[in-house]
């Protein structure tokens, strides 16, 4: 191909995302070459996708003001999360233009993975049978997927879940305030990915799902938050460490102490009353009166749902937020029911609230004891003055 034609490949390329709309017509083009070659399509394929992302966002935030009643220093939240979303899809759109100038193929179906059924043997019985097609089916239903995830804790599927939690979140948010309208267009959408991904397992054996990056799960949304604390403290203190070492020291540091933690829950006697009653709530206060157990985390855990949901019946009672609400409680109970089989589970944000309350309560304890202390002092000197 001649320095010419390049330049109108990449021209034409360029233009995909100018054109907005438009560009979707080079799709059908057969008789132009410098239109009908996979480079110019791919990049076609890249600005359909951003021209997709600018309608939703329109329609989302600007459309049907989803989170307009909220306010942030005066400023509307759905007009905050418009802006910020316009300007990480101008990020993109500046970023594909310039894949598209250097001559760099770009195919937006990079981050859709593709399993093949060799590998989707859920039950490790070497037959990718009809059971596990059923398994990963009901894995893509938002909250029942939990309880199939804990069976098995295969990280073959673990995008599926990535990407179901994303979604179900989003929809609990929005239906929570009140934009029904908007809830039943974006379930709609998912579940006409749901039914693409089974209709593809079924007939071409083949799983499709998402590729996300490990912090979309909470565990490792914590863990990156945890990192980038200690990135810009040890940057702001001029004692710069690289991102991926602190991360590796981070996990390093958790694994130890897990293993250390383990070992004292093994020292412990078992939990007397059904574990499963654990996560169910008011319910499960009784097992406050049992002695240090192996799921003495599960049950720390446990507490500080209920006194979650207190706060939010309580803020119900009194008109501050509608019942619906109630709908975020189903996320950490239903990570407790998934997570019961394994007595070292520090739920992700959840047992963060308990070490902050018990790092409060110890505070205060620790003042309280100082002053009866000093109180006492100042008794027996003003005894002996006397």
């Amino acid at each position: 191909m001649s320095e010419n034609i390049n330049q109108k490949v990449i021209n034409n390329a360029i233009s995909a995302y100018l054109m907005v709309f438009i560009s979707w017509l080079f799709l059908f083009n057969k008789d132009n070459e410098n239109i009908n070659n996979d480079f110019v399509k791919n990049h076609t394929k890249s600005a359909m996708t951003i021209h997709l992302m600018i309608i939703l966002n329109y329609i989302i935030f600007v459309g049907y003001w989803v989170f307009w009643n909220l306010s942030v220093f005066w400023y509307s939240l759905n007009t905050i999360f418009a802006d910020i979303l316009f300007i990480l899809i101008w990020i993109i759109f500046v970023n594909w233009i310039y894949n598209a100038f250097k001559w760099n193929e770009f195919k937006i179906w990079w981050f859709i993975k593709k399993t093949k059924w060799l590998s989707l043997d859920l039950n490790n019985d070497h037959n990718f049978d009809e059971k596990d097609k059923l398994n990963i089916l009901l894995t893509h239903i938002p909250f029942l997927w939990f309880i199939i995830w804990s069976k098995f804790k295969n990280e073959k599927i673990e995008n599926i879940i990535k990407l179901n939690l994303l979604v179900s979140l989003i929809l609990v948010l929005i239906y929570i305030f009140w934009h029904n309208n908007i809830t039943n267009f974006l379930s709609l959408i998912y579940i006409v990915y749901i039914v693409f991904a089974w209709v593809n397992l079924y007939v071409r054996e083949e799983l499709i799902t998402i590729n996300l990056p490990y912090y979309f799960l909470p565990k490792g949304k914590l863990l990156l938050q945890k990192v980038l604390f200690k990135y810009f403290k040890y940057y702001f203190k001029w004692e710069f460490k690289n991102f991926d070492q602190l991360k590796n020291e981070q996990i390093e540091k958790e694994l130890k102490q897990e293993k250390i933690e383990i070992e004292e829950l093994n020292k412990l006697e078992d939990v007397h009353l059904s574990k499963n009653m654990i996560y169910i709530p008011i319910l499960n206060l009784i097992f406050l009166f049992q002695k240090e157990n192996k799921y003495k985390f599960h049950i720390r855990n446990a507490m500080i749902i209920n006194l979650l949901l207190i706060i939010l019946i309580t803020l119900i009672i009194f008109s501050f937020v509608n019942s619906s609400v109630l709908l975020l409680i189903l996320f950490p109970i239903c990570f407790g029911f998934w997570m019961i089989s394994e007595p070292y589970y520090k739920m992700p944000y959840i047992y963060e609230t308990y070490r902050f309350i018990n790092y409060i309560f110890h505070i205060f304890k620790s003042s309280k004891n100082e002053i009866n202390k000093r109180k006492k002092e100042v008794v027996e000197v003003s005894l002996k003055v006397e």
